[in-house]
């Protein structure tokens, strides 16, 4: 691949100086809205940056030097990726209303009170993290009634985090309403790392490798929840955010309630409202490494080794534990009962799971016709989607909506993909069924003992297993009353925010004690 300007000007179409109001190309969508053509596919494949498609420029890496050489490929990855940013920023003009000013990226730093003078006000950033990597955040902030500065007991503030292969751009349905439901919200999108424009180093390579022994498998995987989890932590600390509502999708709410078993303790808890959208993982199963009760612990807790607890814990139990075996008729019931996520069972995606590749990494193998395949997806997925001040009129034309859509997803998914998609074959089986489901690992004592509020929503046509969900919620409801919610929203499948964002935003705000 190569960048040229001729290319990359047919690409993007009309522009202005700076490239931020580049329209989405012109192509022979008018008359059959299923895929762009073959020649624009060819375009997008040929203008793709190459030097995102290989492991983010770290500025604590070895290669990182004062060397020319390091220098030269330092800001040849930044305006690469500047290119990316752009194209984010047309996706979130096309679809906000003209009252939420979005800040352009590469444009010099804009002075704080000079954005206060907007009602409401959206920004592109990228927070650096001690080990040179850094965490993509969408930001919004409602200015109506703002709380005073030095107030921040009524700061409120909302982080939203995404599910695998997706990113912070797909809730762009739900942003304008969540931001005018309150005076004040701040709210922080944030893409992981590993996915969608936040940093995208090499996945560790010893994370990769299964180990023998079972309580060290158990260990990799609390290692690998811990490549995200620690980063979203430090992620918090350094933006200085006190207390936070939380919004978490798929895999994201999976991740997010490690997060919150690991780091979410003590009086001064950061988080008290959990809406766990579709979440991963949470059917106890019979790939589980914890069927045994002996493993069935919050191992995130802060406080020393959990393998060294597990053992003092050992000494006082007489007997065996044939009980918790696998083999035992309660757990097959329990199985068979709750059943698990309507995935398919495909045997190229085992495959890929067995050789810890993503499905990415082999789309990308198909070159000049990746973005030609992956259109036809975005055309079908994205078929009924408006902009925010055309929700009256919804016969209009998408198209062009469409393919800022399109061109987001092809940008975020043509990046390097040795990163954090590689983690998902560590957490969960090509079944989708977690190595250490939340329904056993501790999670529901702690939401108990701590009050934090979980609501766990699923769609009606959801391939995710709403069983497991409504199992962790019967659980939690079993233990302490009126703090767990369960609902099921209509006419929508996984993306629930995507396939019926108003009554997903409704149930959000409602859920959330929103807009009071």
């Amino acid at each position: 691949m190569a960048t040229t300007s001729t290319l990359t000007s047919e690409l993007q179409g009309p522009a202005d100086s700076s490239g931020i109001n580049a329209a989405p190309p012109k192509t022979e969508m008018s008359n059959r809205r299923n895929s762009i053509s073959l020649k624009q596919s060819i375009l997008d494949w040929w203008s793709s940056p190459s030097e995102l498609s290989r492991a983010s420029f770290s500025s604590n890496s070895s290669s990182a030097s004062s060397s020319t050489a390091a220098t030269s490929v330092k800001s040849t990855f930044a305006s690469s990726r500047l290119k990316n940013l752009k194209i984010e920023y047309n996706l979130y003009k096309a679809i906000f209303s003209d009252e939420i000013y979005v800040v352009p990226p590469g444009d010099a730093i804009i002075d704080d009170d000079e954005l206060q003078d907007y009602p409401y006000y959206a920004q592109i950033l990228d927070i650096e993290l001690d080990d040179g990597n850094f965490l993509h955040e969408f930001y919004l902030q409602n200015n109506l009634d703002r709380p005073a500065d030095g107030n921040d007991d009524q700061v409120l503030d909302l982080v939203v985090v995404h599910g695998y292969m997706a990113a912070s751009g797909y809730f762009l349905k739900n942003y304008e309403q969540l931001l005018r439901s309150t005076p004040g919200i701040r709210i922080h999108a944030l893409d992981l790392l590993g996915f969608g424009n936040s940093s995208r180093p090499k996945f560790p390579q010893e994370l990769l490798t299964t180990p023998e022994d079972h309580e060290a498998q158990i260990k990799q995987t609390l290692e690998v929840e811990n490549w995200f989890i620690d980063r979203i932590e430090e992620w918090r600390v350094k933006r200085g955010i006190k207390k936070f509502k939380l919004i978490a999708h798929s895999m994201g709410a999976y991740l997010m309630s490690c997060y919150l078993m690991k780091y979410n303790n003590g009086k001064e808890k950061s988080v008290h409202e959990f809406l766990a959208v579709s979440p991963m993982g949470t059917e106890p199963n019979y790939q589980s490494l914890i069927n045994d009760s002996k493993y069935q612990f919050n191992h995130h807790a802060i406080g020393g080794d959990p393998f060294k607890e597990l053992t003092a814990r050992q000494k006082n139990i007489t007997g065996g534990s044939q009980e918790d075996s696998t083999s035992n008729g309660k757990l097959s019931q329990i199985w068979k009962d709750l059943g698990a996520p309507k995935f398919p069972k495909v045997y190229v995606l085992r495959k890929l799971w067995e050789w810890n590749k993503s499905p990415f990494q082999a789309l990308q193998l198909f070159g000049p016709f990746y973005s030609k395949l992956l259109s036809y997806w975005s055309f079908q997925r994205f078929a009924n989607l408006v902009g925010n001040e055309d929700e009256a009129t919804k016969d209009t034309d998408n198209t062009d909506l469409i393919l800022k859509l399109h061109y987001y997803s092809f940008s975020i998914f043509n990046q390097f993909q040795g990163s954090g998609e590689l983690a998902i074959t560590k957490l969960i089986n090509h079944e989708i069924l977690a190595k250490l489901p939340l329904a056993d690992r501790g999670l529901v004592e702690y939401l108990a003992s701590n009050n934090v509020k979980t609501m766990w929503m699923y769609g009606d046509r959801d391939w995710m297993n709403s069983n497991g969900g409504k199992y962790v919620h019967d659980k939690i409801s079993k233990l302490k009353s009126g703090i767990s919610e369960f609902q099921v929203i209509k006419g929508a499948g996984h993306h629930i925010y995507l396939d019926n964002p108003e009554e997903f935003n409704k149930s959000s705000i409602q859920f959330l004690g929103l807009g009071k």
